[in-house]
């Protein structure tokens, strides 16, 4: 089954080396596509292009770095992608977005084949910390069903509407460790999560700025999570209905601006996908307006299944919507 996501990408072989993807409404961050789905489109890119050398026998992504230099548009983009070193057992690529002949985005790529075995397998004692609450009752949560330490809710609206896709899961007692949340992202149909929506979630996400300003604002977790639990008491197991529109974008008081996204995947997922993730994001510090961001990602197994470190500015609304607030173009 074709993800819906890799539908909307719709990614085209021109020939050789280069590739045409698509873009849709539903990335929309006003005028400009989020980020997550830029890195979708790149990690697809990478992929299909892995998967069509079969005597590089490396037809899978092992790490993805990307360096995000422009916004892109609403437009379709041209990726390429360029051999830099073929190796025996990993080997590393070079790719680049370009929109309107402008390169908006660049990424390394590093190759491997998960299904052969390199060295050795060793246990550690890593754990989370704080352990996250017992994982939810998925049976009784696709039949809403109330669960007792996860509360459930959907957030559509103009902003990002793809994720009006995706039901979230937040502790129902919250996140008592300020730059710690935890959640579990999924489809409540039969969509699943494959290897490109998976690159798109590393950056579905709270703002950890937000949350840890706890200034209510569009992705603040602790708003998010408070409305989702006064919710569920009146409508135990029932999805709280969230929305958004352009215009909290607009009241925002600081905007974050990824300046790199580094993706590291540890197997390769099951060919029916899995249909929830166990997603803990983690910010150590945000000093002077630079803030870090690392993320892991779990199967319902508590397994790892890539691990994700972002580098942020946090900078004033005023550089980003100087012209929308005066009545002019939004500017996102």
């Amino acid at each position: 089954m074709t993800s819906i996501l890799r539908k909307q990408i719709n990614l085209q072989r021109l020939g050789g080396d280069t590739y045409t993807a698509s873009w849709n409404a539903e990335w929309s961050v006003g005028n400009t596509l989020h980020g997550g789905c830029v890195v979708a489109i790149i990690h697809h890119a990478a992929e299909s292009h892995l998967q069509a050398q079969p005597s590089l026998n490396q037809p899978d992504v092992l790490n993805l770095h990307v360096e995000f230099l422009r916004a892109c548009e609403q437009c379709d983009s041209t990726i390429t992608v360029k051999a830099l070193k073929t190796g025996a057992v990993a080997s590393t690529f070079q790719v680049e977005l370009r929109q309107k002949a402008e390169i908006k985005a660049v990424a390394l790529v590093t190759s491997t084949n998960f299904d052969r075995h390199l060295g050795p397998t060793v246990p550690t004692g890593w754990t989370l910390l704080p352990p996250p609450p017992p994982k939810p009752d998925f049976e009784r949560v696709l039949q809403h069903q109330p669960d007792p330490n996860w509360v459930p809710a959907i957030y559509s609206g103009e902003v990002i509407p793809f994720t009006g896709r995706i039901m979230v899961l937040d502790p129902r007692e919250g996140f008592p460790v300020d730059g710690i949340c935890d959640a579990w992202n999924g489809f409540e149909g039969d969509e699943r999560i494959d290897s490109t929506t998976l690159a798109f979630m590393t950056d579905l996400i709270p703002s950890m700025s937000d949350t840890l300003l706890r200034n209510g604002e569009l992705y603040d977790a602790h708003a998010f999570q408070d409305k989702a639990r006064r919710w569920a008491e009146e409508h135990p197991g029932v999805p709280a209905p969230l929305t958004n529109a352009l215009a909290d974008v607009m009241k925002a008081t600081t905007f974050n601006q990824t300046v790199t996204l580094d993706v590291e995947f540890k197997s390769r997922l099951p060919a029916a996908g899995l249909q929830f993730v166990f997603m803990r994001t983690t910010a150590k510090m945000l000093l002077g307006g630079r803030m870090d961001i690392d993320l892991t990602i779990h199967n319902e197994n508590m397994e790892i299944l890539c691990t994700s470190r972002q580098v942020i500015l946090v900078l004033e609304a005023g550089r980003k919507f100087k012209e929308g607030r005066n009545g002019s173009k939004t500017k996102l």
